[in-house]
């Protein structure tokens, strides 16, 4: 997909398939990467003392992650079907984040806990 580009990873000699943060991956580093920043940025699990990073920056960062790794499978000939399924849970993560990350939490809550719905008091409480 790069043609003559490495992995900026230290020590990996293999080709780049993908570009994120402008750094050129490998495919497993990449899709270590976007697991890593996926877990750091979901709002489900975090804990009360991390600092969050502004909502553009998370946004513009799932909306990046969720392109690339649609190009890595799309364009990538060798992946093996380990790398697919990743590739599309990365992409269905990404989607789950960038809907959260557009719903301010004290309006969902409100909007859906007074239900009376088991369904979507169970779908609030697990995502916040």
């Amino acid at each position: 997909m790069f043609e003559n580009r490495i992995c900026a990873v230290d020590f990996c000699d293999r080709t780049a398939a993908a570009c994120l943060a402008q750094q050129a991956f490998c495919v497993s580093h990449f899709i270590e990467l976007c697991y890593e920043n996926l877990h750091r940025i979901d709002p489900r699990g975090q804990s009360a003392g991390r600092m969050p990073l502004s909502l553009p920056t998370l946004r513009a960062f799932v909306e990046e992650c969720s392109r690339r790794a649609l190009d890595v499978a799309l364009h990538c000939r060798d992946l093996d079907n380990l790398q697919r399924g990743r590739l599309l849970d990365i992409l269905l993560w990404a989607g789950e984040l960038f809907l959260l990350l557009r719903i301010p939490r004290s309006s969902f809550a409100d909007s859906v806990l007074p239900e009376s719905s088991p369904v979507l008091t169970g779908l609030a409480a697990r995502h916040f």
